[in-house]
């Protein structure tokens, strides 16, 4: 399976156009890139959230709770360092409202055996890629700043008992080169 990153992206853009409301049009908008700019590398990814966002993932990654701008960008550069920020989000069913939004779908994520054996598992090759898919529910609330919606954090819940870890063929290894190809294909 060759992950598609855009598939969360026409996701998000199909809840944006169908919303009424400019302010929660303006949150699907910010998760839009915020997508992007997580899944490329972006370090603009930070402009789409308060100076001081607070993470929280039950019961994923090893952390409960990541806080503050410093954490949060340790945890993207670690994600980006470790090549595991290429992403498929299928949004199954998603709630706008005055407050943020709420999501529930399924996350496919490739990941480089090397990074899974740095991070403590030893039953992976270090050199063959491996895709982590989990059912998960996330809510993104968001406050206005200087006319902008930005994200105040995320509270993520993900399925880890039924969460799966796959090795898959080179031929199916998704480069961030195609990943740049892919976003540079879409209009904004």
């Amino acid at each position: 399976m060759k992950i598609d990153p855009l598939k969360g992206w026409h996701r998000y853009t199909e809840l944006r156009d169908a919303e009424p409301d400019p302010r929660r049009k303006a949150m699907l908008e910010n998760m839009r890139y915020h997508l992007k700019y997580e899944c490329l590398g972006d370090a603009e990814i930070f402009n789409t959230m308060v100076p001081d966002p607070d993470y929280r993932f039950y019961p994923a990654f090893g952390v409960s709770r990541i806080q503050g701008m410093d954490a949060i960008k340790d945890f993207y550069h670690n994600m980006w360092d470790g090549r595991q920020s290429l992403v498929e989000l299928a949004i199954h069913r998603c709630a706008p409202a005055d407050w943020g939004v709420a999501c529930d779908g399924e996350w496919w994520q490739q990941i480089p055996g090397e990074t899974l054996i740095a991070d403590g598992n030893e039953d992976v090759e270090a050199d063959a890629w491996y895709i982590s898919h989990a059912h998960l529910s996330w809510f993104f609330p968001f406050e206005e700043h200087d006319g902008k919606m930005l994200l105040v954090g995320e509270i993520c819940y993900i399925d880890g008992p039924g969460a799966t870890l796959t090795k898959i063929d080179d031929k199916d290894v998704l480069s961030m080169e195609e990943a740049k190809a892919a976003w540079a294909e879409v209009a904004n």
